[in-house]
């Protein structure tokens, strides 16, 4: 079964963005703290308009994970982004930590799930688990809502069915942790190093075919939303595209929908 998996969504590329505001700052002070001191958030709305610019500059289609809070606070860019042909999943509401939540999951999922159908007009298919923190019974939740994937693991360089683990009818689209831009800029590495980091890891993954899956930030402190790291993003996603081994921009829910399809 992995094989045809593997056949069928190797050579596809997804671009997905954490769309991560003052929802970070909020997990520790309230929102009359957030002025000065607890700032970065603020500057996410550009960093999504400088991301849509590139897209639509490079035709890439591109998945974006939403948390419930910053739809509620940006409900217009949100609606932007969907308009702009990019699919919208959920990222949780607050940011919480499902794997403490409790009796109070499923309520949770589905205040989130309901707050991005209401903004954009059509319920999600994709979850990510903030911080990639989970508990035994977030898959079944989430597969009783309706979800077709998760992108919250990095345990492997295809997709893979999660029936087994309680998502029944579910497929994970693991993310690749060298493309994770948070991981790099988090520890100050020069944008020529993190660039250098980026080709090196597609390179390695596209030399056997993989699935890849690039995770992005808006933000300007851990995210590419600074003008000159989106420089070195705009100069990687051309390199990808005439790489030697031609690969496919896809959304998460379509590279979802190729794995189900060969599972099936």
């Amino acid at each position: 079964m992995s094989n045809k998996i593997d056949q069928a969504t190797g050579g596809t590329m997804c671009i997905t963005v954490n769309v991560h505001g003052a929802s970070v700052e909020l997990r520790a002070v309230n929102e009359e703290r957030l002025v000065g001191r607890y700032a970065y958030g603020n500057y996410m709305p550009n960093g999504v308009d400088r991301l849509l610019r590139l897209f639509q500059t490079l035709h890439i289609p591109a998945t974006f994970f939403v948390p419930g809070r910053e739809a509620e606070r940006h409900p217009e860019l949100i609606r932007e982004i969907h308009a702009a042909g990019h699919e919208i999943a959920a990222n949780g509401y607050a940011l919480e930590d499902h794997s403490t939540l409790g009796d109070a999951q499923p309520d949770v999922l589905k205040k989130a799930h309901d707050v991005l159908a209401s903004c954009v007009g059509e319920a999600p298919v994709g979850w990510r688990a903030p911080d990639g923190l989970m508990s035994s019974d977030t898959l079944s939740h989430l597969s009783a809502l309706g979800y077709k994937y998760d992108s919250s693991f990095q345990d492997d360089d295809f997709p893979y069915l999660l029936d087994a683990d309680g998502g029944v009818g579910m497929v994970e689209l693991p993310q690749n942790p060298t493309l994770l831009d948070q991981n790099l800029f988090s520890i100050k590495q020069p944008d020529a190093r993190v660039h250098k980091n980026w080709t090196e890891e597609f390179n390695g993954l596209n030399s056997v075919g993989a699935f890849i899956c690039m995770t992005l930030h808006p933000r300007q402190d851990y995210g590419v939303g600074r003008a000159p790291r989106m420089k070195h993003l705009e100069s990687f996603l051309r390199e990808t595209q005439y790489s030697p081994r031609p690969i496919k921009f896809k959304t998460c829910a379509e590279v979802a929908a190729l794995a189900m399809k060969a599972a099936a």
